[in-house]
């Protein structure tokens, strides 16, 4: 099992875990390489003389070999310099036997290719579902296509570097934080991993060798794929059906990708690989390289992995299995790091979740009773029977929703799996052959091609850019066919419409695999306050001794930081954002008014937070109202005295850059602005307010999830279950035990989104902010000690008397002292 690690690092973080983990790795090469010349020389028979030698020749053997690989990469990169110096010129040509790519697979009439192969659901009977249950979503010719390559894109002969060799997994949420972390890894260099030579005679020539870090950044078919016909389909699942069609046997040599890897593009692949490794580069320049070299980066891209020191790809490619099946990509002793490892147990639920409408189930009723009756007397045995199921399936879904929208029921609520498959027939189906059949039958993608080919496009229609229906019903019908232990059925009515969702409650056998395989899971990120989820819930099965948590404090020297909470306001009244009491119009209308008497003393930009949008159109209506013997003066007028007002909506009137635009404008040219935001929404992750852009972050109240939720009453009431069927003692304790442990579960939750939003602000060492909670719950102990640890180590004991005027006088003194 591994050994996980969990950091809390402030700033830095990046170069800090590139830093430790690669010298950390160049160390364990060294060693691993001179264990390897040990045991080449280990004859207890031979004099020592003969021992040596054999040492120093094998040293040498192997030095020359990374040498001439070294000068190899060192070569491409000074050709690399010279094209970016002489950017005026022609692009590189591409190989000649590239050819146009075709329009289509077939002539426009030519409904055969829309025909369902024959299908023997008893030729593949010792097939099981996968351990993650059967949601793989892999056809038997994606299959099948996966181990071609497994055979096509090998080097043989030239492998300088072994499978087996440790490598450092890098995953983060986006492509974005990706490329800054290979930004950060063009800053650094690492001494080699050949161990010095035992004499001075060796050194010069074998102990100077300049070993560049080599990294892989790895992405999906929509991130690399250069076939301009099929890019240009934009969506996720449309390019890579597009992408498979391009490869099925039956497919004419003359319309299949051009781009794809063959057994003639040796010298491409290896060019390719070296072209990957000369310099660090970031997704966009893995897929400039492969337009270059005239070879397709997806999968040129897999053959560079085992020659690699450290790879980076986002949450989806690492986390989800039948990912990891596809880029052929095993962490089976390899080291781990999950960046912004504070959403790592919501990522893994979301890509294990999915949700359907009415609406979808309905569409895909009609396209395919359509296709059934278009194909009836050409659809062959299995094929028929299998449809038959899926429209009964997909039907029985359908009105059992129906029925609820039909019904006084409550807006949301929970349904058990066999409400679904209640309807005339569906007992009779076979789960675990429908599952298959649905990955092996191509029956998505011949039903939605025909559909497709059927409707007559619009003069200057662009293609779609959504989930095709059918592939969207099918991903979800998979984990209805063979759902996990921890998957729940909920229903939601939206307006006109009604939404059906498989939710993930519990990440841990998801996400143990991986666990399981690694050497090691590292797990870091800026505010993963408080970590007491991760080791409850995501390796609850972890050993104590082999689970070590670090949390760092800050960069800043504590004078810089001002931390409190604020119970009561500038009029007096308590603040109790509570979900029972927010809705006070005093209240509302004394924070305005305390917020404004801040945004006096506090200069340039301050952001707030509130915990819903509802939310914060309910203040912003309330603040426009006019103040009683206030002379016409709105809450909003005091405020926009001092600063100017900005707000993020839900319906995303601005772009959050054109917004981070205006409010950057704003600071940088007058008194200020505030900039009011939403726990959770855009501005919430992801943004730094340094310097002016944030000296002040205010957060409005505990943004608690709705306990009234059916999701979150179910995932409060699995937690406590889980809880106590683990605990010890009597059995009052155990329930007390377990109630604590779903109590717990919710407050880390809404804590951990609080501790994003305080994390916005002081982004370096010389930066300075004043940090205000809002609520007097923010003053109960327990709160506080889910708050990151600098941010505890700053805090401010409220007082009882005036505590809004003292804090005023605090922080005029704070910025006075800055300025």
């Amino acid at each position: 099992m591994a050994k996980l690690l969990s950091l809390n690092p402030p700033l830095g973080k990046s170069l800090s875990l590139i830093c430790g983990s690669l010298t950390w790795l160049r160390d364990h090469k060294r060693k691993a390489f001179q264990q390897t010349l040990d045991q080449a020389a280990c004859d207890d028979d031979e004099p020592e003389w003969m021992v040596e030698f054999a040492k120093r020749d094998s040293r040498r053997a192997i030095t020359e070999k990374r040498q001439e690989f070294e000068a190899r990469l060192a070569k491409i990169k000074q050709e690399e310099e010279r094209l970016k110096q002489a950017q005026g010129s022609q692009e590189r040509p591409r190989k000649k036997q590239r050819v146009k790519e075709p329009e289509s697979m077939g002539a426009p009439d030519d409904e055969s290719q829309f025909i369902l192969d024959e299908y023997d659901s008893e030729t593949d009977e010792k097939k099981r579902p996968s351990d993650s249950g059967g949601v793989d979503g892999l056809s038997a010719s994606t299959l099948a296509l996966l181990e071609q390559f497994k055979g096509k894109l090998s080097t043989q002969g030239q492998d300088e570097e072994d499978d087996n060799t440790v490598k450092i997994f890098y995953c983060s949420r986006t492509h974005s934080q990706l490329s800054q972390f290979a930004g950060e890894l063009r800053r650094v260099a690492f001494p080699s991993s050949i161990p010095s030579a035992p004499d001075s005679e060796d050194q010069d020539d074998l102990s100077k060798l300049e070993e560049r870090v080599k990294h892989i950044s790895l992405g999906s078919r929509k991130n690399l794929c250069i076939n301009p016909k099929v890019q240009a389909l934009e969506n996720s699942t449309a390019i890579n059906e597009r992408c498979l069609e391009l490869q099925q046997s039956g497919v004419a040599a003359d319309k299949k990708c051009t781009f794809l890897p063959s057994k003639d593009d040796e010298a491409l692949k290896l060019q390719f690989r070296d072209h990957a490794l000369a310099t660090v580069k970031d997704i966009e320049d893995i897929g400039k390289v492969g337009k270059q070299i005239g070879i397709c980066p997806y999968y040129a891209s897999r053959e560079v992995i085992k020659h690699s020191e450290i790879v980076t790809l986002p949450y989806p490619l690492l986390l989800q299995k039948s990912a990891r099946e596809a880029l052929n990509l095993s962490v089976k002793d390899h080291v781990v790091i999950i960046d912004e490892a504070h959403n790592l147990m919501d990522a893994i639920a979301g890509i294990h979740s999915v949700t359907v409408s009415l609406y979808q189930l309905q569409t895909a009723i009609s396209q395919l009773t359509t296709y059934a009756r278009k194909f009836k007397t050409r659809l062959k045995g299995k094929n028929r029977s299998y449809l038959a199921q899926v429209i009964r399936l997909v039907s029985s879904i359908a009105d059992h929703l129906r029925g609820i929208a039909g019904l006084t029921s409550p807006p949301e609520g929970s349904l058990r799996f066999s409400d679904l498959m209640a309807g005339k027939g569906v007992d009779q189906i076979n789960p675990y052959k429908l599952s298959r059949y649905l990955q092996e039958s191509k029956l998505a993608r011949k039903v939605d091609g025909y559909v497709e080919s059927s409707e007559k496009p619009q003069p200057g229609q662009k293609s779609k850019t959504t989930m095709p229906v059918l592939f969207h019903i099918q991903s979800f019908l998979l984990p209805l066919m063979n759902p996990s232990e921890e998957g729940r059925l909920f229903y939601q009515k939206n307006n006109d419409d009604m939404v059906l969702k498989y939710t993930l409650l519990d990440p841990t056998n998801h996400f143990r695999e991986i666990v399981d395989e690694a050497r090691a899971v590292i797990l870091a990120g800026g505010t993963m306050s408080p970590m007491s989820d991760y080791a409850n819930h995501l390796f609850s099965y972890v050993a104590p001794e082999r689970l070590g948590t670090f949390s760092y404090g800050h960069v800043i020297p504590p004078t810089n930081l001002v931390a409190q909470s604020l119970t009561r306001g500038i009029l007096g009244s308590d603040f109790d954002f509570t979900y029972e009491a927010r809705g006070s119009e005093k209240m509302i209308t004394d924070l305005g008014r305390t917020i404004a008497t801040l945004c006096q003393v506090i200069p340039d930009g301050v952001v707030a937070f509130f915990p819903s949008y509802d939310y914060l159109s309910q203040v912003l209506n309330i603040w426009q109202k006019p103040i009683p013997n206030g002379s016409g003066q709105t809450t909003l007028s005091l405020i926009e005295r001092k600063k100017k007002i900005l707000y993020e909506s839900r319906e995303a009137v601005k772009s959050t850059d054109s917004l981070l635009q205006e409010y950057t404008e704003a600071v940088e040219s007058g008194p200020g602005a505030l900039l009011l935001s939403v726990v959770g929404g855009k501005l919430s992750e992801g943004i730094n307010f340094s310097d002016r852009l944030g000296r002040a972050v205010f957060i409005i109240g505990l943004p608690f999830p709705n306990i009234r939720s059916a999701i979150w009453q179910s995932k409060i009431k699995y937690i406590e279950e889980k809880a106590y069927r683990h605990g010890s003692g009597s059995e009052s304790e155990k329930k007390a035990n377990a109630s604590a442990a779903g109590r717990d579960f919710y407050e880390n939750s809404c804590m951990r989104a609080v501790n994003q939003c305080i994390g916005r602000a002081i982004r370096h060492v010389n930066d300075y902010a004043a940090i205000i909670m809002f609520d007097r719950r923010y003053d109960t102990p327990r709160i506080q000690k889910k708050l990151p640890g600098w941010i505890q180590g700053s805090l401010v004991a409220s007082v009882s008397t005036k505590p809004a005027q003292m804090t005023v006088q605090r922080l005029s003194k704070f910025f006075a002292e800055k300025s």
